[in-house]
């Protein structure tokens, strides 16, 4: 009898260890996907909830808390929603001003072009700010050239003048305006985190959860 208990505290024990913490809530399915890709790579088990309205959750074992918070630090996620420009101008709305108008347009268009560079190999995470003149074009005023800065983060050996080019090459056939020579790219590499658990913490680890 006693054993038999005993056995119930241990299962209860180890139960306990694998209830899940939710680690972020209310992402749209695309930040979602990314951010259970990236824990993946890393060995880490993650869980999409959909919330319905509320968006997606993410959950993950206490014991993987930390270490999840960790690269998501490292890869900047979640990243900032997706904004499509008929958001940013829907039918039923009213424009305050051209100036406001181009100025969410630009927003928008940043966005994209940062959601679109993130998709390159190696890249993490990426900004884009675009130099636009609100007041071109008003009292027969001369337009200032246009000039595009990019940050991007990579997690990897790469060649680094090889995707510098690559790079400018997308901003530059983004825009039929803009010189070649006032397009800036900075490259930073993410800060290297081991993959694997310290021997310390893999020792204080809850048992394999009983399937």
């Amino acid at each position: 009898m006693m054993k038999a208990c005993l056995k119930a505290l241990l299962l209860a024990a180890a139960l306990s260890g694998c209830q899940q913490k939710d680690l972020l809530k209310g992402l749209d399915q695309q930040q979602a996907n990314e951010v259970i890709a990236v824990l993946q790579r890393h060995n880490i088990e993650a869980d999409k909830a959909d919330r319905g309205k509320a968006g997606f959750s993410i959950a993950v074992a206490p014991a993987d808390f930390a270490a999840a918070v960790d690269w998501l630090r490292a890869y900047d996620l979640p990243s900032r929603p997706r904004m499509e420009v008929a958001q940013m101008f829907p039918a039923d709305s009213l424009v305050s001003s051209p100036r406001a108008e181009k100025a969410r347009l630009y927003s928008a268009i940043e966005q994209r072009l940062e959601q679109s560079l993130q998709t390159m190999d190696g890249i993490l995470s990426a900004r884009v700010h675009v130099s636009y003149d609100l007041d071109s074009g008003e009292a027969g005023r001369a337009s200032q050239p246009m000039h595009i800065s990019a940050l991007a983060v990579y997690d990897r050996d790469v060649d680094a003048a090889a995707m510098i080019n690559n790079i400018k090459r997308f901003l530059k056939n983004s825009f039929a305006e803009v010189d070649y020579d006032n397009i800036s790219v900075v490259l930073s590499r993410a800060k290297k985190r081991s993959s694997s658990l310290p021997a310390q913490r893999r020792k204080a680890m809850p048992p394999p959860c009983p399937g």
